[in-house]
């Protein structure tokens, strides 16, 4: 696999959330932080286009390349035609980032069926589906599979209030460990990076209550992104990263 300062396609997953002036969600920030690096970045959205072609006009002004994908990440269907597209624009891939989820905070007794189901699907179900159709190409380059979980996912706890968020959060680790172990002798390295309470995340708890006393930035997930692509990292799959200054430990 190429070196970190070499130019990697690489495909985030709920990254189109993003606003001019403003950064917007983790999936935006990463992109635009590695695009700046020089790599090619495809920004996958479910619906957010005009956002989206914004982000990708911000990163064609600098050293990077972008391109926007709309694609659900829930729908097979949709995962394959993007799959096609990577391929055919691109002609391979080296990196995939499975960022996407959809968060609601509410009572778990007050949840309705589409509710539960979308979280589930859109953190467990989506980064199954994303990354055994991207598995091809991914296979081809020894490339890296890095899953965005949450600080805490690794184990049970009472979670009320965003229950099938971290049902599904604590899914992606299940897969993170269990493609790690299949897919290393292809040289396919699965990790999962858990991500603590950023600085846009809602709710936003006093900083107080973080043991490292501050909330975590988009460049403090992206140091870990930027580790686990490096081919000097090739030993390391089924790690659980924490980013998050000791919340949730």
């Amino acid at each position: 696999m190429a070196m970190i300062n070499q130019s990697k396609r690489i495909l985030i997953t709920g990254a189109g959330r993003w606003c001019e002036g403003g950064e917007g969600g983790l999936g935006a920030a990463l992109a635009i932080r590695l695009a700046g690096q020089g790599h090619t970045v495809v920004i996958n959205h479910r619906s957010s286009d005009e956002a989206a072609e914004r982000l990708v006009e911000a990163i064609r002004n600098g050293p990077g390349r972008a391109l926007a994908v709309r694609a659900d990440v829930t729908d097979p269907d949709d995962v394959a035609r993007m799959a096609r597209t990577v391929r055919q624009e691109l002609g391979g891939l080296d990196v995939l980032i499975n960022n996407a989820g959809r968060f609601l905070l509410k009572d778990y007794e007050d949840l309705t069926p589409v509710e539960w189901e979308s979280q589930i699907a859109s953190t467990a179900t989506a980064t199954y589906y994303v990354s055994t159709t991207l598995l091809p190409l991914l296979r081809e380059q020894r490339g890296r599979i890095i899953n965005i979980s949450d600080a805490g996912a690794d184990r049970i706890t009472s979670r009320p209030r965003t229950l099938p968020y971290h049902i599904g959060k604590m899914g992606v680790l299940m897969i993170t460990r269990t493609m790690a172990r299949a897919e290393a002798g292809y040289g396919v390295t699965v990790n999962a990076i858990m991500p603590g309470v950023l600085e846009n995340s809602e709710p936003l708890p006093d900083r107080t209550r973080i043991p490292a006393g501050r909330h975590g930035t988009a460049d403090d997930v992206l140091e870990a992104v930027t580790f686990l692509m490096r081919e000097k990292a090739g030993y390391i799959t089924g790690a659980f990263i924490q980013v998050g200054g000791g919340w949730n430990l």
